[in-house]
């Protein structure tokens, strides 16, 4: 009878350990589950969630479409900025004629902690910048600027963009603009 015993007693250990193996399996499978299907949320940080699950970004001049203007002495750029998208306060820039343009009006941002800069003020709305168009400055006018995409989790290069604005106060695109994709946006360029 002891040897009757000793039989049944690892076999029914066997059974015990597959139990538990395939309980923690399970267990595993819906967390994973749950992990992938969990849709990410706006304040989730930039980058954070797998590419999978991303949107593919847009390309800079369709997530920041900018027009220019020369209206009574002044340049007046106007810059939409899509839906799950911002732009920096402090990263924009301005030229005209080669000379930076230093009495750029720029509108009171909204302060966002950002995972790349910390806490900085963005835009995530339309905005207007102003700048005094100085008399011996050329026709020719640069903006500088760099935003990200939450949607996609992806920030942008700093981009640049030249206007040639009319004096009539019609507003013109940019003249290099185009929809650039976003892997030619990132490509290594000579100068890096």
């Amino acid at each position: 009878m002891t040897a009757a015993i000793k039989k049944s007693a690892p076999a029914t250990a066997g059974w015990r350990n597959a139990w538990v193996a395939v309980a923690v399996c399970g267990l595993l499978s819906l967390a994973v589950s749950a992990q992938s299907s969990a849709p990410r949320t706006a304040s989730a940080p930039v980058g954070s969630a797998s590419p999978a699950t991303l949107p593919a970004p847009l390309p800079v001049d369709e997530a920041f479409p900018i027009t220019a203007a020369l209206e009574r002495g002044k340049y007046v750029l106007r810059v939409d900025v899509m839906p799950g998208h911002y732009l920096y306060r402090d990263r924009f820039e301005l030229s005209a004629g080669g000379r930076a343009l230093v009495n750029l009006s720029l509108p009171k941002g909204k302060m966002k902690q950002d995972p790349n800069f910390g806490r900085v003020e963005i835009y995530d709305q339309p905005l207007q910048l102003v700048a005094a168009s100085p008399a011996a400055a050329a026709g020719e006018l640069k903006l500088v600027f760099q935003g990200c995409s939450e949607e996609a989790g992806v920030c942008y290069p700093p981009t640049t963009r030249t206007f040639r604005p009319a004096a009539d106060g019609k507003e013109v695109a940019a003249v290099e603009g185009g929809s650039t994709s976003f892997k030619q946006q990132f490509r290594k360029r000579v100068s890096q």
